[in-house]
């Protein structure tokens, strides 16, 4: 598997870094594993710098086709499609500095997967409406900015990073859960839920976009629950809908917001 993975990138990186006419590359495969244990990537340039460490990582690839071709500068295409791809990994650290600000990340347990995709798109676009199915888990992260980074938040900035982060100057996410798709006729569908100490996010959206991908997506209905928040944030909230005059409807311990239309100019119900 690291073999041909690495052929993968290979191949990919003389493609697009010196393309020029009538070059093709296919690729495919048809089950593939991986697994990795104490990866680190260090990297840095002149102020800036960012080290990724990650205890365990595993993935897993089946039914992968990847084809590029140029016949000339103005007339390429790129498809790719397959059943799997996913990665999951435990312990990790991502530190990022540039100057004096900078930004630590711990997680958990994350895993991701892209399912069922079809992608084919050339010098005007698309040919076809991309597919895809997308799954994400993130457990047990907690990020942490530099003393340099908040000292510039703006008076919103800061009180929204004073809520979530409880003080402490960290934000904690217990979980994320997440799933999206796009279907053949432009339909989108999406799920997921975000659990903090402050309370939790429920999302359920369903929405449309043209083939192009140019034009902005409508939005055929988005609901968000906020539930079990604690006393300051509902408290904030209801600030906000006083300032910005919107109205949410209230549920249990915090409120639900209904809203569809496009996503510059959103209505709410």
């Amino acid at each position: 598997m690291k073999i041909i993975f690495n052929t993968f990138l290979y191949l990919a990186f003389i493609t697009f870094a010196f393309s020029q006419s009538n070059t093709r590359v296919k690729m495919g495969m048809v089950n593939g594993t991986s697994s990795l244990t104490d990866y680190t990537l260090e990297i840095e340039e002149r102020g800036f710098s960012a080290k990724i460490h990650v205890d365990r990582l595993k993935s897993t690839v089946r039914n992968l086709k990847f084809e590029f071709e140029s016949d000339d500068y103005y007339n390429d295409y790129f498809q790719t499609l397959g059943s799997i791809v996913s990665a999951s990994a435990s312990g990790i650290r991502i530190e990022i500095k540039e100057g004096r600000e900078g930004i630590l990340i711990d997680v958990g347990k994350f895993s991701i997967s892209l399912n069922n995709w079809d992608v084919h798109i050339d010098n005007n676009g698309p040919r076809n409406m991309p597919v895809f199915s997308w799954k994400l888990d993130l457990q047990n992260t907690e990020i942490t900015p530099s003393t340099d980074m908040t000292r510039d938040l703006g008076r919103e900035e800061w009180q929204i990073f004073n809520y979530l982060s409880g003080g402490s100057g960290a934000i904690t996410i217990k979980k994320i859960l997440g799933n999206l798709s796009m279907t053949q006729n432009g339909k989108i569908s999406a799920k997921g839920s975000i659990l903090l100490p402050v309370g939790k996010i429920g999302v359920n959206l369903l929405a449309t976009i043209n083939q192009d991908l140019k034009s902005e997506p409508y939005i055929n209905s988005l609901k968000l629950d906020l539930l079990n928040l604690n006393p300051e944030v509902k408290a904030w909230l209801n600030d906000i809908m006083i300032e910005e005059n919107i109205s949410f409807r209230k549920k249990g311990t915090g409120f639900m917001i209904n809203l569809s239309g496009l996503i510059s100019s959103p209505r709410f119900h």
